[in-house]
């Protein structure tokens, strides 16, 4: 680089000097005071030089503007770098907190919870809805009230430890589950459901080619209050239960049920558990498995409040078959 180069890059990172400290001078102008006008003076005084195209005056301007920004900017300059550090800070405790202790989201991968979830749906968790659990252990603190029937809760498999799964209770504690003619009985009640039309599941092929499976769409109705011993007949029975609340969704029965062999009662379920079963009942790995699927509340990792957003087939996007899918956004999955 040649000497007058060099003397033009000096020229124009002095000038850029000059209009930065003006800048700061104009922007701290309330706690600046009279310094302002020192800076403003020598901000004028470097741009001079710049104009004369001295050396010698120009060095003695940026040294005579470095000395003000060193006085009377770099402290505030300090300050507020440090409460911007300290507000990241801040931010980032806060955040840990919400993800740790109530809120936090996970991604829906799989087909067993449709029609009521569908892949690539994102969860917000509510992970406080049962109690605060402690980080990294399945032990509570402050305990709430324990699952209802009909909840969407995400927790992790009692018997595989790093998986992790969504689906619905259906038994809470001393329930005994079961499935007749593909009906759900909760304690020998059968839980209405009524017909509203066909669904098409996509599904693997036995050559690993994809295709559609289609299913009967039911709306089901879980009463969430307890079962009484002695009533009236069954639709009394769920009557009273039915007075506690109701969770009603959409199942899904396939034309030709693959799980009709994992018909029958369950267990009761335990205390302090729950058993669960996906809303698509025939592709679904839950409460119907080996033993019994019973969840211990303490590896619920929240309730599944809302799908925040959703990614897939079906979606809009400009380019490809995937994309954003604008019609569950912040979609409500509180069961009623």
């Amino acid at each position: 680089m040649s000497a007058e180069a060099r003397l033009d890059r000096a020229r124009r990172e002095a000038l850029r000097f000059a209009r930065e400290a003006r800048r700061l001078a104009r922007r701290h102008r309330k706690s600046l005071g009279e310094a302002r006008e020192k800076l403003e003076a020598g901000a004028a005084d470097v741009e001079s030089a710049v104009a004369e195209g001295k050396a010698d005056r120009l060095s003695a301007a940026l040294k005579e503007l470095n000395q003000l920004w060193d006085a009377h900017l770099g402290p505030r300059l300090r300050s507020g770098l440090r409460t911007a550090l300290g507000a990241a800070a801040a931010a980032a405790v806060l955040s840990l907190f919400l993800r740790t202790f109530v809120l936090d989201t996970w991604r829906v991968r799989s087909v067993s919870m449709e029609p009521t979830l569908l892949p690539g749906d994102v969860l917000l968790l509510a992970k406080s809805a049962y109690g605060i659990r402690i980080p990294f252990t399945h032990l509570r603190l402050f305990a709430a009230k324990g699952p209802r029937r009909g909840d969407v809760v995400v927790f992790d498999d009692p018997g595989a430890p790093g998986s992790v799964y969504v689906k619905r209770v259906v038994g809470v504690p001393g329930d005994v589950v079961e499935l007749r003619e593909q009906v759900l009985h909760v304690n020998g009640v059968p839980q209405p459901r009524t017909l509203v039309g066909e669904y098409a599941v996509a599904v693997e092929g036995e050559e690993g080619a994809k295709g559609a499976s289609i299913c009967r769409r039911y709306r089901e109705a879980l009463a969430k209050g307890a079962f009484a011993p002695e009533g009236e007949g069954d639709g009394a029975l769920w009557e009273a239960a039915a007075a506690a609340g109701i969770a009603s969704y959409d199942v899904l029965q396939c034309r030709r049920p693959r799980a009709a062999a994992r018909e029958g009662a369950s267990e009761a379920v335990r205390p302090g558990h729950v058993l669960v079963l996906g809303d698509d009942r025939d592709l679904s790995t839950d409460g119907r498995g080996l033993s019994g699927w019973q969840v211990p509340f303490g590896h619920i990792r929240g309730r599944a409040w809302r799908v925040l957003w959703s990614w897939g087939e079906g979606g809009w996007s400009p380019h490809g078959e995937k994309g954003l899918r604008l019609d569950r956004l912040f979609k409500d999955l509180a069961a009623r």
